[in-house]
């Protein structure tokens, strides 16, 4: 019996050794899948300010994929190009007059509180976040009404090479049969050596504090990651 008692207790010990071993993996898989995203790529963000970094989501620093689309005054742009600026990149729906006016109101503050020399060093960069409304025509009209038109770059492109960023850069993105996008309101930056360092998402809420906050928090973010004198 002795005997039989020491087997179970080495079996039971066995036992829990495995499941420490499994958890241990799952954890440690869990972290590393969760730090390699650029977003939660859900419909639909998050309400709560408190589920929002106001100074950004730190991104590993990979290269930011490269892409040549068209600007609002038909002119090719190259985001390699833009290499010895800070980029601070935005997904905007060209059709879009909820959210993504937010989106472009808190770059440009954020820009301006930066004040005249570093924002110099600063390009705004928009990618349209409709394939179903590419024209030139569309984001330049989006850029005249919302006071961007020289203030950033708005870039577009066919449908098939827009869908291939939003996919580049996991960035969710669907037009339902109204022609309506749906994307997530995501904001990044790409440090002048051309590697993406943080990015944020828009909340959706027009109050002044909370425009403010994110005015702050990207004005912060910005800062950090200007291109230093050598």
């Amino acid at each position: 019996m002795r005997h039989m008692d020491g087997l179970h207790k080495m079996a039971l010990a066995a036992l829990i050794a495995t499941s420490t071993l499994v958890v241990i993996a799952a954890t440690a898989w869990g972290v590393r899948f969760f730090a390699t995203m650029h977003s939660s790529q859900t419909a639909k963000p998050s309400t709560n300010p408190s589920d929002y970094a106001l100074g950004g989501f730190p991104l590993p620093g990979k290269l930011a994929p490269d892409f040549t689309l068209i600007d609002q005054f038909n002119q090719p742009v190259t985001l390699s190009s833009l290499r010895g600026h800070e980029v601070v990149l935005a997904f905007i729906d060209a059709r879009c007059k909820t959210l993504c006016p937010l989106t472009a109101q808190i770059m440009y503050n954020a820009k301006v509180r930066l004040g005249t020399a570093a924002a110099s060093q600063v390009e705004l960069v928009a990618v349209n976040a409709n394939p179903d409304a590419t024209s030139i025509a569309e984001v330049q009209a989006w850029s005249i009404n919302h006071g961007m038109l020289h203030q950033w770059l708005f870039l577009t492109g066919s449908a098939q090479q827009l869908q291939t960023i939003y996919h580049q850069y996991n960035v969710y993105d669907q037009v339902d049969a109204n022609g309506n996008a749906t994307h997530d309101p995501i904001t990044f930056i790409i440090d002048a050596t051309g590697h993406e360092r943080l990015y944020f998402e828009t909340l959706e809420s027009n109050k002044a504090a909370d425009l403010n906050d994110e005015e702050v928090g990207l004005a912060d973010g910005m800062r950090q990651w200007l291109p230093q004198p050598k």
